[in-house]
């Protein structure tokens, strides 16, 4: 059968191997909280999206809902996800969506998350000015600076991460006669589970929008013939963990790391 929504233990116990994973507290604090979250948000599916780590130690654990929503225009896949943080798993707050200017000066910052939601880190605006006296051949002056928040860099990490990195198996959602992306239910596992070519990224429905045309290098694939279960591991956004069991017909994605983008992966190829 089917899955219809991920599970969060079964996805804590594939991708555990690779070192992420969530406290026995923590998981029990989430296994009540998010049905109430889910409620008071109004959303019919509400999941554990991951983990983002911070210098503090007062680590962000990040809620994913809304995906039920999706919509389909022609091969691509759109949806607004609503995201949620918490830092103790009981108590949830909103992670509002960010304006594309907004969310580009987010993911400029290169320094780790403080813990501190309200703390305001500084980013480097574009100066037209000095683009012309660069262009000049003068030294030019550096752009102003302008405060982001630590839950704008947060959700801006957040959608950066499931733009690029967050993936799943090919063919597993189909577009009803509604427009709306839905799980197939007569998907019946991958043939080749052990291929890049057999996941492509969420945002995509062709078949050929596979994960073998990203950079090559960018994925590292582990499969487990015993067992049937595939994983893939992002090196552009260390940290992002996908499971697939071809017998079980389950699967699912994990992120624990920084948020922070791997610029390095160019030369590390």
């Amino acid at each position: 059968m089917v899955q219809t929504e991920p599970n969060l233990l079964l996805t804590l116990k594939h991708v555990a191997r690779c070192g992420a994973v969530l406290s026995c507290e923590a998981v029990a604090a989430l296994d009540h909280s998010l049905p109430i979250k889910r409620a008071e948000a109004g959303v019919r599916s509400l999941n554990v999206w991951g983990r983002i780590t911070t210098r503090s130690g007062k680590d962000y654990l990040i809620a994913e809902g809304g995906c039920d929503t999706a919509r389909v225009y022609g091969t691509q896949v759109t949806f607004e996800p609503k995201i949620f943080f918490s830092q103790d798993g009981i108590k949830w707050a909103d992670l509002p969506r960010l304006e594309p200017e907004a969310a580009a000066r987010a993911v400029r910052i290169r320094t780790m998350l403080t813990g501190d939601p309200a703390f305001q880190h500084n980013a480097a605006e574009a100066d037209p000015a000095a683009a012309a006296d660069d262009a000049g051949g003068g030294e030019g002056a550096a752009g102003p600076r302008v405060a982001v928040t630590e839950a704008q860099r947060l959700r801006g990490m957040v959608d950066a991460i499931n733009e690029l990195a967050a993936v799943q198996p090919v063919g597993c959602c189909v577009a009803n006669a509604h427009n709306q992306l839905v799980t197939n239910k007569l998907f019946s596992g991958l043939e080749h589970p052990g291929k890049l070519e057999s996941f492509q990224h969420r945002r995509a429905l062709q078949p050929d929008a596979s994960l073998a045309q990203d950079v090559r290098g960018g994925w590292s694939v582990a499969a487990d013939a015993f067992k049937g279960v595939t994983l893939l591991r992002s090196l552009l956004y260390p940290g992002y963990f996908f499971y697939y069991d071809n017998r079980g017909l389950t699967w699912g994605g994990f992120y624990s790391g920084d948020g922070l983008r791997n610029n390095d992966l160019a030369f590390m190829l």
